[in-house]
């Protein structure tokens, strides 16, 4: 593993240079002024040049998603620099442990709201669980880095991913079938259909997938990670004239099967359960089995995730200068967890979580273009999401009983309304332009938690404890750009972000209950560099920012003598950040058929404030000297892909690289957490001829074996000469290892 990380450096150059001498071999390489395509994006939630666009934003369209064979929304990270996006299957089905530029967001439950928003088509997903999904049909995705609140909403502080899917077509009848299989007994069929008549189309959508093997290898029962899963989609268009446009999409899908592995790590002889799985002395970091390919797990239990979703948009043009935009959505999900929490052969920690989740969304919005120097938007926003969590636990080795106990049923529910507008003022012959947006939010948060023993019908916590809080604020963004000429911009801008309190649901005393924490804010000071150089073959971005958190939102480990464990865990307003850095992205249309892409960021993450008891020993201590989770000081991406003519048809060959720092796992920084720097090495070649396309695609090449995520039970605090005092015991979440598949796709 050691030996791997050190030839990192040799395999990116091989890469760069096969692709280089490849290139060399192609007689149509001779150098020719091949412009890049002008990528139109919606990150202020209208059309505009990327290029034009005074907000940090990544875009990737859907040809560079097609070709990149993407699993999922985590493969977006390789596409923008200070990006970490990782599945956090820790509870919850499809969770999403994202984070940009620091900013992180890793817990299971849905009363917590996400740092990272995710949005489809107009309609933010405002809880975590979910945020990892297939990407099919998709036109564009644009990422977002930084509070974008004025504009989209509900408590986007850290920055938002912002899907928009392919809109039916007018006037075509088109499709496409795909197929597709590779390791691990995978295979997935997708087929989409287009009908359009000149005044309304529709788009239908459908397929399925499944992993009939894991993975990792169970070696006392059945393997984790088998998923089936399928999906389902009708999108309907209708214009019937240049006044008014109307969408409709209902979209379904259901995943089940096996958990995620997760490795129990407790090799250190100061981890309380060591002694028990006999691996004292073992490598700090490390499985118990001595092999991250194997685990030894009694307990795998199933994970289900069921979700439907209704997205409504209306557009009408009301004069020549104003257009009246709805845009409502409705989801409704229910998902199971079952796991062997300790992640051993022994039966000390099993779980099962299981709810629902219901949000309804409307948005009302006026936007004013009437090609002169004012351009602005203005409108309304509400939001209301109700969850239920409940969880029940064996703790066989530890109390002696086999009963499933306690039961845990927690209800949330959260309302946000808000008022926003953002307007544009141009100067000097549209060279200056001013922009300011704000946005007033009000959100009411409410909790209800009931714990009962099973065994003796003891009613622990509550009943119906916890309570209802109300916050509101103002957050805004001014800036101003300078357009030197159509090729080169320069922008600054200051915005804020704002999150909303809550309460805390695992939390175990009425006190703790009913207390709840307050808002969080984050202030975003931001330049930057937009540059199209040679004639249009070349974009250089450029951006350096400087963030300031304030009333962070931190988990806290607090003494509670009636509870089992001696302690429960709280949410507290305890911490305060400064962030730093610089990111850079470069796009290159070397020759009209090879194109190299690549981004690269550097983040300076550390707290300025955080004082707490995060041990669970009574002591409040000073912790800012920790690092910040999820905030890997460097990160790196390139992308190669050429395109040339091979008889009759077009072969495209695709290399892509991606690497990232050191970053924390866990609050305590605890030894042996750490998520150790890592590269993935993708790589695909596919044929093109006619209607038909052929390709052949790799994934995490180099078979590279760093985990996602990393928890620890229990860690007792360090003291002097001593970083490490143990826990009770450690875990991970592998990474997926290499994978080869093919695909065949028709196109009609």
């Amino acid at each position: 593993m050691r030996l791997q990380r050190r030839s990192r450096t040799k395999i990116f150059t091989a890469v760069a240079s096969a692709a280089l001498m490849g290139s060399m071999g192609v007689p149509q390489l001779a150098f020719a002024q091949a412009a890049l395509q002008e990528v139109v994006v919606t990150a202020r939630k209208r059309q505009e040049s990327i290029q034009d666009v005074p907000v940090a934003v990544s875009a990737i369209t859907g040809d560079d998603i097609a070709n990149a064979f993407t699993l999922d929304t985590t493969s977006l990270a390789q596409f923008a620099p200070n990006v970490v996006m990782d599945t956090i299957e820790a509870g919850t089905p499809s969770n999403g442990g994202f984070s940009i530029r620091g900013i992180s967001y890793q817990d299971v439950e849905k009363a917590f709201d996400p740092t990272v928003l995710v949005a489809v088509d107009g309609v933010p997903l405002n809880t975590a669980v979910g945020q990892v999904f297939d990407m099919l049909d998709v036109e564009r995705i644009e990422v977002l880095r930084g509070p974008q609140g004025t504009l989209f909403g509900k408590n986007v502080v850290g920055g938002l991913i912002n899907i928009i899917r392919e809109k039916p077509q007018l006037n075509e009848t088109s499709g496409k079938i795909r197929g597709r299989v590779g390791e691990y007994d995978k295979s997935q069929a997708d087929i989409l259909y287009n009908y359009g008549e000149q005044t309304w189309a529709m788009k239908l959508s459908g397929g399925t997938s499944r992993q009939g093997k894991g993975y990792v290898e169970n070696r006392i029962g059945s393997d984790p990670d088998k998923r089936d899963n399928v999906h389902a989609g009708t999108h309907f268009l209708w214009e019937p004239n240049d006044i008014f446009t109307g969408e409709v999409q209902f979209n379904y899908s259901k995943m089940e099967g096996n958990a995620s592995a997760w490795h129990n790590t407790s090799t250190d002889q100061r981890d309380l359960f060591c002694a028990f799985f006999g691996t004292c002395g073992g490598t700090l970091g490390e499985p118990i089995t001595g092999d991250r390919s194997k685990i030894d797990t009694d307990y795998l239990g199933l994970v289900e995730l069921e979700k439907f979703q209704l997205i409504s948009e209306m557009n009408v043009q009301i004069t020549d200068d104003h257009t009246l935009t709805y845009i409502g959505g409705y989801i409704t999900a229910d998902d199971f967890y079952g796991v062997d929490g300790d992640g051993s052969a022994l039966p000390i920690y099993h779980l099962d979580r299981w709810g629902d989740y219901e949000q309804t969304t409307h948005e009302v919005r006026l936007t004013r273009d009437a090609g002169d120097a004012l351009t602005w938007q203005a409108g309304l926003f509400s939001s209301n999401s109700d969850a239920l969590a409940q969880q029940i636990t064996q703790t066989l080795f530890l109390t002696g009983s086999a009963a499933w106990t306690p039961y845990e049923n927690t209800k949330t529910s959260s309302d946000s309304q808000s008022v926003f507008a953002e307007g544009d003022y141009r100067m000097l012959d549209d060279k200056l332009v001013w922009t300011l947006g704000t946005r007033f939010i009000t959100e009411t948060k409410r909790m209800s938690r009931t714990v009962t023993d099973t065994v003796t019908g003891a009613i622990n916590v509550g009943p119906n404890a916890g309570g209802e809080r109300k916050d509101n604020d103002w957050i805004y963004r001014w800036g101003v750009r300078y357009h030197f000429n159509d090729d080169h911009m320069v922008y600054f801008t200051n915005s804020t972000g704002f999150r909303s309190g809550g309460f805390s649901p695992r939390a175990s005393t009425p006190d703790e209950l009913s207390a709840g924490f307050a808002p969080e804010t984050l202030t975003n000071f931001e330049v930057g560099l937009r540059s199209t150089l040679l004639e249009g073959r070349m974009k250089f971005n450029a951006t350096a920012f400087h963030m300031i958190y304030d009333d962070m939102q931190v988990e806290v480990s607090l003494p509670a003598p009636n509870v089992s464990t001696g302690n429960e865990l709280s949410i507290r307003n305890v911490g305060e950040a400064e962030f730093n850095g610089f990111e850079v992205e470069l796009d290159y249309m070397i020759t009209d058929i090879w194109r190299v892409s690549g981004n690269a960021g550097y983040l300076d993450a550390k707290y300025k404030k955080f004082t707490a008891d995060i041990y669970g020993d009574g002591i409040i201590a000073d912790e800012s000297g920790l690092d910040l989770r999820r905030a890997p000081k460097y990160t790196a991406a390139i992308q190669s892909t050429l395109d040339f003519n091979v008889g009759d048809g077009l072969l495209t060959w695709r290399v892509g690289y991606s690497w990232k720092d050191d970053y924390q796992a866990t609050l305590t920084n605890h030894p042996g957490t750490t998520i150790e720097s890592h590269g993935l090495l993708d790589s695909s070649l596919s044929y093109g001829i006619g209607a038909w396309q052929f390709a052949v695609f790799g994934r995490n090449l180099t078979d590279e074996d760093a985990y996602t995520h990393d928890y620890v039970v229990s860690p007792l605090r360090p003291t002097a000469g001593s970083a490490n005092n143990g826990t009770l015991w450690k875990f991970g979440l592998p990474r997926a290892p290499r994978e080869i598949g093919a695909e065949v796709m028709y196109r009609f």
